[in-house]
Order: structure tokens, then sequence, then C-alpha cells
């Protein structure tokens, strides 16, 4: 009886095991299931990326040069940090210092010619206004005479010859009124006419006077930004030439990131395309300035600007990490992304049920920093194995322990 109970209990153990069992004589091998990473797959937007590092430089950075030649003073350092408008470097330059004071002279020479020529005109002037009242004058006096000899001449005083003669005397009185009055206004529109082009005269050169001023206020190398002072390519007292490089300032307001993109990325990536710029644990935007032309080793230089908001505390050529944005596409099947992608070759995974695993034959597309597109082999929820799978030795099935 007891025999009968134990062969039973026996029989349906077996039964109830003999579907474990079976699976597990068709795997080829074993495996901690604790030890490996799995994902489903999904259905959404894949986003093309590439991940790639950065170092920041500065956009701005000036190169100052000297404005004239002489002798160079050097105010600071290499690495002092300026504010915009500080003096950095003096040009001791005698050629415009007597340039300057020679076309002061020649300003203070023109203003004292003025000066005497608007006394001499007024003079001028005078003596014409005279001549025009001494001519009014006398016209006046001949008029008043030909009155007199008018009546004369019907009270039978004068004869024809005195009364032509008073007539003739007040058309010349006239002539010469008229041409009095002629000539002074020629006379002060010549005078007004010399005076405006003196003025013109120094009108110019003042504005000769002011350039040679502003040439020598050059002479004071000022900073055009905030920043740091760079590399400086003169020594102190050193005798430059004019459009002589001298030194030059880093602008701290103003960043870029300077990427290595891998060749064979060069061609997707774009002018404007979007990205993500990672900075003490936190994301900035940013967008892609540049793409160089040129390969370098296998490497291709670009810039990524960043966006309106600009973290604080940038440091030249501090490290950084950036994504780009490549492409995006909508409706597709997706996984995350894991060495089993370099194991398989792209082209073998390994799908889970239940406790097992097996290779089946799989068809992916895009790839993004961490999923990638799957195009066929696999539908929306199935389980894959994504740790690497190179440990499972090609086998076509695996058991996956608790």
């Amino acid at each position: 009886m007891v025999a009968g109970v134990t062969i039973g209990v026996l029989i349906v153990g077996f039964a109830l095991a003999w579907p474990s069992i079976k699976r597990w004589s068709g795997t080829d091998r074993s495996f901690d299931r604790n030890r490996l990473r799995f994902a489903q797959v999904t259905r959404g937007t894949l986003v093309r990326d590439l991940a790639v590092s950065g170092r920041i430089v500065a956009s701005s950075y000036p190169t100052l040069y000297s404005p004239a030649q002489g002798t160079v003073t050097l105010k600071v350092r290499a690495g002092d940090s300026v504010k915009r408008g500080r003096l950095l470097a003096q040009i001791d330059s005698p050629e415009l210092d007597g340039e300057l004071a020679q076309q002061v002279s020649q300003l203070e020479a023109l203003e004292a010619e003025l000066d005497g020529q608007r006394v001499t005109d007024q003079t001028t002037i005078l003596t014409a206004r005279q001549d025009v009242d001494l001519k009014r004058l006398k016209q006046e006096t001949a008029q008043r005479e030909m009155e007199r000899s008018n009546t004369s001449l019907a009270d039978g005083l004068i004869t024809q010859i005195d009364y032509a003669k008073a007539k003739d005397a007040l058309a010349i009185a006239k002539l010469e009124y008229e041409h009095a009055v002629q000539s002074a206004r020629l006379l002060q529109e010549t005078l007004a006419h010399t005076s405006r082009n003196t003025e013109k005269q120094l009108e110019r050169q003042r504005l000769i006077l002011e350039e040679a001023r502003r040439r020598v206020r050059e002479l004071d190398v000022l900073s055009p930004v905030d920043g740091v002072v760079g590399s400086i390519s003169v020594n102190p007292e050193d005798n430059v030439t004019r459009d002589q490089q001298l030194m030059a300032v880093i602008d701290l307001s103003a960043f870029e990131i300077e990427i290595d993109i891998p060749e064979n990325y060069a061609d997707d990536i774009f002018i404007g395309a979007d990205a993500e710029i990672t900075y003490e644990g936190r994301i900035y935007g940013g967008t892609v300035s540049s793409v160089s032309p040129e390969v370098t080793g296998s490497l291709v230089e670009g810039r990524i600007v960043f966006g309106d908001d600009l973290p604080q505390g940038l440091k030249q050529n501090q490290r950084v990490s950036t994504r780009i944005i490549l492409s995006s596409k909508e409706n597709v099947l997706k996984v995350r992304r894991g060495p089993y992608l370099e194991a398989g070759g792209g082209r073998k995974i390994y799908r889970v049920e239940e406790d097992l695993a097996t290779q089946q034959s799989v068809t992916v597309g895009v790839t993004s920093i961490t999923e990638v597109e799957i195009l066929g082999g696999l539908e929306e929820g199935d389980t894959i194995v994504i740790s690497d799978t190179s440990r499972f030795r090609d086998a076509k099935s695996i058991l996956l322990r608790d």
C-alpha cells in the first residue's frame, strides 16, 4: 500500500516536471538569469543621435595689433583677467606726437587768419558803406539842385546852359550811387565767399586734427572685451611696427564647443542640427554652428553654440559631453541598445520566453545612443537579452536559471 502511494507521487511529480525537463534537455547551455539584462520591444519614436566629447572654446578672441611704429610698454601679463576698456599696452610714437603738434599749430594759424580776415572784411565793408552813403548824399544834393533849377528856369533866373548842367549833375550822381550800391553788394559777396573758404579750411583742419588725436589715443591699447589675456607676442620695451601683432584677449562671455566628429557621421550632421550639452549634471540646448569640410585623422571638426540658456562658470578647454540629434523616426519598433548588438553583428539576438532564451535572426535599422530600430524578426512586446551574448558561444537556446 505504501509502495503504491510512493510510486503514484513519483509519477505525478515526473509528469509536472516533464515540460521543464523537456526544455532543459533541448537547450545547449544554461545561464544565471540574474547575471543578464533584458529589454522589451516597444513601438514609438526613435531619435537617431550621436554622442561626442567636446571642449569649451571661446568663440571670440580678438587679436590686438600695434596702431603705429614705436616702443611698446606692456601693462598686463598673459593670463591676467581684464575688463573691457582696461589699458593693456602703450605705444610711444614720436612720429604721431610730432604730427599731432603740427596739426594743432596749423589749426591755430588758420583760426588766427580767420579772425584777422573778419576784422579786415568788416573794415572793407564799412568803407564801401561810407562810399554808398556819400554817393546817396551827392544824389540827394543834385536832386535838390535840379528842383531849384526848374524853379529858376521858370522865373528866368538861369539860362538853359545852367539848367542843362544841373540836369547832367543829377544824372551823374544817380549813376555813381547805383554803381556804389552794386560795388558794395559784390564786395560783400566776395568777402563772404572768401570767408566761407577759410572756414571750410578751418573745418577740414579740425577733422585732420581730430584724426591725429584719435591715432594718438589709439597708442593706448585697450581691451575690447571682458576676458583673459591670452598669448603676448612682444616683449616689454620692444620696438614694434605698425600692424604688428601684440596680444590676444579671450572673451569669456561667449563660448562654443569644439567637437571631433567621426568621419562616417560627418555627412549626416548639418548646420543647425539640434544638440544637447551635459554640463555639471544639467542638460543645455545647443545648435551645430559649423562642420569643417576637411578630414584629419578620420575625424571632422565641428562647432556647437549654446542656446539662450548659457551655463555659468565655463572655462576655456573644459571637457563636456554632447549629443547631436541626427534624425527622428516615428511609429517604429525599437528596443534598448546593448552589447548584444555588437556580439551578434546586428543580425542575431536571443528572444526570451519564460525561462528559455532562443537565438533567432533579426534585421535592424538605424541606431541611436540608447535604442535600435527593429525592421524584422521581432514583434512588439517581445523580450530579448541585451547583455553581451558572446558568452552564449552561439548556442541555439539557453536555459535561464533563477
